[in-house]
């Protein structure tokens, strides 16, 4: 264990990786394409979902270390950056789907994502109140997962009280943070949905 880690922080810490957004999108999208193999027409399309919602937002965190802006900007910057990669990979996957007439599902994921992406971040600049990003990014892919799986999906919601366990241990967010973002998940993906 590292120096000075406890136990339970060390857990808190595990949770809070694991449950990262682009990992969360991985798992999602991949669940996805499993079960609905032909409605993404081509496993290109599956590529596509994982470049621009898991690759490109999870390459923040070795660029912090490269990027000179980055490079020494500490949790805030690492935060930062994350979320202009995220947002970015959101919009020039959705465009793309567009553009190439991509099939109806991966249009779904793209539109609950950048849904997700533009309301967090009206809440989080705007608003001026810090929603949490990881709590978003589980309950919207959750949301996403029971609007195609249905109720037997609904057990995942159960996730939600370990990533406040662990944001909060961790001192990342308080509760009141933690509830804004999921609901923000939720309703942003509702909506992104909605709009298709």
């Amino acid at each position: 264990m590292e120096e000075g880690i406890t136990k339970k922080e060390k857990i808190a810490r595990i949770i809070s990786v694991l449950t990262v957004v682009p990992i969360v999108a991985f798992f999602t999208i991949t669940l996805l394409y499993i079960k609905f193999k032909k409605e993404f027409i081509s496993p290109l399309w599956y590529f596509h979902s994982i470049l621009f919602l898991t690759i490109l937002p999870i390459s923040a965190y070795p660029l912090k270390h490269i990027l000179p802006k980055y490079k020494n900007a500490g949790r805030d910057g690492e935060r930062k950056l994350a979320f202009i990669l995220a947002v970015s990979g959101y919009i020039i996957g959705s465009l793309l789907v567009l553009l190439l007439r991509g099939p109806l599902i991966v249009k779904k994921i793209f539109a609950a994502y950048v849904a997700s992406g533009v309301l967090l971040a009206f809440v989080n600049k705007i608003l001026k109140f810090k929603a949490s990003g990881h709590a978003c990014g589980v309950s919207g892919p959750i949301t996403l997962l029971y609007h195609f799986l249905g109720k037997p999906i609904l057990f995942l919601y159960l996730i939600m009280p370990l990533i406040f366990w662990s944001r909060i241990n961790l001192k990342r967010h308080t509760y009141k943070e933690l509830v804004a973002g999921t609901l923000v998940g939720i309703f942003s993906t509702l909506l992104g949905l909605w709009l298709l």
